[in-house]
């Protein structure tokens, strides 16, 4: 289990990521201070460290400095509303490794935080193809096979879809769930846009024996096993 220290000020995003990373399965240290989060990423091992740059009493830029400053290598990945090209560049300078600009959609948050901890450690190696019964997708490419056919390949919001239902077979995924992971959590996104990339997908699925999607009324989502 990848341990990750989340600096992040705001009161109600900073919870709604720590979620998200929890329900990922990452150990999550969740601090709202800058000289806190220095303060435990000197102290403590982390394999991760998640920074908004506007943090207050030390901000985001002045800890990548200091940090990489004392030698940690720890790799970084900054999270800032700022969008402009010299802000980017002013933080992958101090020594982040990467930097993502709010609003931002879940499933590219923990793709680079993956990606992250894949360049650092082999340990956390994700793989690649995922399956379930008779379904395969290779997440990197978006190529999807049945009973190992020609692959066609999926369109991204298709193949981040049913990535998510791959993860958590079985499990209903809730409208909201599954509308924040694809679009992000400032997204305003009608649930009949999600119903549309359900059926599509849907359609890629229809065949005897093949999981299936089942809506579940009232909540969201289930992939479940075919007949």
């Amino acid at each position: 289990m990848a341990r990750i220290l989340l600096a992040e000020d705001d009161p109600s995003l900073g919870p709604a990521l720590r979620d998200l990373l929890i329900e990922e399965s990452f150990d999550v240290t969740w601090v709202t201070q800058g000289d806190d989060a220095l303060h435990m990423a000197q102290q403590n091992s982390h394999d991760i460290h998640v920074l908004d740059v506007m943090l207050p009493a030390e901000d985001g830029f002045a800890i990548v400095r200091t940090l990489r400053g004392q030698g940690d290598r720890t790799p970084i990945l900054l999270l800032t509303a700022r969008d402009r090209v010299e802000d980017r560049v002013r933080g992958l300078e101090a020594g982040a490794d990467d930097y993502l600009v709010k609003p931002f959609a879940s499933t590219e948050l923990i793709a680079r935080i993956r990606a992250l901890l894949r360049r650092s450690s082999p340990e956390f190696a994700d793989p690649d193809v995922m399956h379930y019964c008779n379904l395969h997708l290779r997440v990197s490419t978006r190529e999807f096979s049945i009973d190992g056919e020609a692959a066609s390949i999926l369109t991204p919001k298709e193949s981040a879809l049913l990535e998510l239902f791959l993860r958590y077979p079985g499990i209903v995924l809730t409208r909201s769930q599954l509308i924040d992971r694809l679009w992000g959590y400032e997204a305003d996104v009608l649930e009949n846009t999600l119903e549309v990339h359900v059926s599509r997908l849907r359609k890629r699925l229809e065949r005897n024996g093949c999981p299936n999607i089942l809506t579940v009324r009232g909540l969201g989502y289930r992939l479940q096993k075919g007949n």
